[in-house]
């Protein structure tokens, strides 16, 4: 197990590298579980990975308390500020300020349910609630309050936070699927909730990809300025003249200047690709940012969907067939 633990982080590590400031990188780990830190390992990646069987955390329970872990606010290791640096690689200063600290607050009233369902068990004896019941609760609370990270304002940049509150409900969904299902009997319709959370959460994500890398491209402005007219009024006397190209790029408070000699052909001056260049190097930036932490959950959520899918058609009506729980 250990090693295929060691097998995912050298993974993940390469993926994240690759956009992670050399200065900012680091990894920090517990020594038989990974440590979620809001930038190597975010609670979304963290969550799809143990879905798909690649970290090491024994019990769905076990995960719950390393996420309460990591989002209790510690002063020498502020997962919040992790996530706040870490979204800043692909929109800079353009962060919706009100929904993540609100998102903040939020997650820490979601604490408090995910600490009983991680006490909960499959069949209560009447003096703590089964994990059917606060599945519901969190489900219902996840749903009434993920507006906050599928923000109409700025959506790129509560991308984590998104990835993080669906990681938690599938989870949940997941588990508690699971835990009602019978082997070789009924089936919970569970199943039926995570199809369709499942199906929102991939169409938002996908969405959401989009948006982003349209968005980031509107950030780069590229201006130019052909030789003043005056100076190519008199090119007959060798009068050397110039045409300048501007590139401004507002997320990274960038700007960056190319001087070419004159051509009357725009396509043929030395500056011609400048632009195009560094319209490309953002994009490639952007996209492996966003493969790392939302495209990579998408394909996973996808695949688990099949299985959900499959179930789903074979559920019965009750979420617990074991007590006929409607």
């Amino acid at each position: 197990m250990k090693g295929v633990w060691a097998l995912a982080v050298a993974v993940a590590f390469l993926l994240l590298i690759t956009y992670i400031n050399p200065s900012t990188a680091y990894v920090t780990a517990f020594p038989d579980e990974p440590d979620i830190d809001g930038t190597l390992i975010t609670v979304g990646f963290a969550v799809a990975k143990f879905l798909a069987g690649l970290v090491p955390y024994p019990t769905v329970s076990a995960l719950l308390l390393a996420i309460i872990n990591a989002w209790e606010p510690k002063p020498e290791d502020n997962y919040w500020e992790h996530v706040r640096d870490n979204v800043a690689q692909v929109c800079g200063d353009f962060i919706n300020e009100h929904n993540m600290n609100q998102v903040e607050v939020y997650k820490q009233d979601l604490v408090s349910l995910l600490n009983k369902y991680s006490r909960a068990e499959t069949v209560s004896d009447g003096s703590y609630p089964d994990k059917n019941t606060l599945a519901d609760s969190i489900t219902t609370s996840i749903i009434t309050n993920r507006y906050l990270v599928e923000a109409s304002e700025m959506p790129w940049s509560m991308i984590i936070d998104f990835a993080d509150i669906a990681g938690i409900h599938i989870l949940i969904l997941k588990d508690a699927a699971d835990s009602y299902t019978e082997v070789g009997g009924e089936v919970s319709r569970w199943w039926v909730d995570l199809s369709r959370q499942l199906q929102h959460y991939i169409d938002y994500g996908i969405w959401l990809q989009k948006e982003t890398m349209r968005w980031r491209n509107t950030q780069i402005e590229c201006y130019f300025d052909e030789a003043d007219g005056s100076c190519l009024a008199f090119q007959w006397t060798s009068l050397t003249c110039y045409d300048l190209y501007k590139i401004t790029d507002t997320v990274r408070d960038y700007t960056e200047t190319c001087k070419q000699l004159h051509a009357d052909n725009n396509e043929d001056g030395s500056c011609a690709s400048f632009c195009d260049l560094y319209q490309t190097q953002v994009d490639r930036d952007a996209a492996l940012w966003l493969n790392a932490n939302l495209d990579t959950l998408v394909d996973d959520w996808a695949f688990l969907k099949l299985k959900a899918d499959a179930l789903a058609t074979q559920a019965s009506r009750y979420y617990n067939p074991l007590t006929k729980d409607a």
